[in-house]
């Protein structure tokens, strides 16, 4: 029994997105994977539980003082076999985050706790997931000319020393690269003199 129950949650988890901090306004389709419903935010399984007024969440599974939270049926998110495809469900369940689970509003929205019906359902203040993944090399290289690296010490100007010692080394690759290489200030590679 405990083995099934582990097995169904592994299968549940294995779909969620990687950035739990932010909604996607479409289905996001990048690093081979193909995912449909959960635009609009429906994707989304962050822990945020109050709306942009500060008023807290009703929980899902809860009909009071909302009984339209408690008639909303569990849809849970299915994955292919292949771990490419994802079809989101609506991420209901026994708590009170912020959801889209009928993607009747453009970002996830919950219940409130409040009786008044003009605050019975209200957005939640969630940010937008960037969808351009970020290119590290280019960042790495604006910043070595940024900040006028005149050596190979660039770690040493942003962070503080980077020396090695002889408990934190790691063996380094001993072919024609061997040493220790970084950027100069013009952006191009250099070997640092330590």
């Amino acid at each position: 029994m405990k083995l099934s129950l582990v097995a169904a949650f592994a299968a549940y988890v294995v779909a969620l997105p990687d950035d739990l901090s932010c909604y996607y306004e479409k289905d996001p389709s990048f690093a081979g994977s193909i995912e449909t419903g959960g635009g609009k935010g429906r994707s989304y399984r962050g822990l945020v539980s109050t709306t942009v007024s500060g008023r807290e969440c009703q929980k899902w599974t809860a009909t009071h003082p909302w009984k339209e939270a408690g008639k909303l049926k569990l849809v849970p998110d299915k994955k292919s076999k292949d771990g490419s495809k994802v079809k989101w469900g609506n991420g209901l369940g026994n708590h009170n985050y912020c959801r889209n689970p009928d993607s009747s509003e453009d970002q996830p929205w919950c219940y409130t706790m409040d009786t008044q019906k003009k605050h019975k359902k209200e957005l939640c203040e969630i940010p937008k997931c960037a969808t351009k993944l970020r290119n590290f090399q280019k960042e790495h290289l604006e910043t070595t000319v940024k900040i006028k690296s005149t050596d190979c010490e660039c770690m040493d100007e942003l962070y503080g020393s980077s020396r090695t010692t002889k408990d934190t080394s790691v063996p380094t690759y001993t072919g024609l690269m061997q040493g220790n290489w970084g950027r100069g200030k013009d952006g191009k590679p250099c070997r640092c003199k330590h």
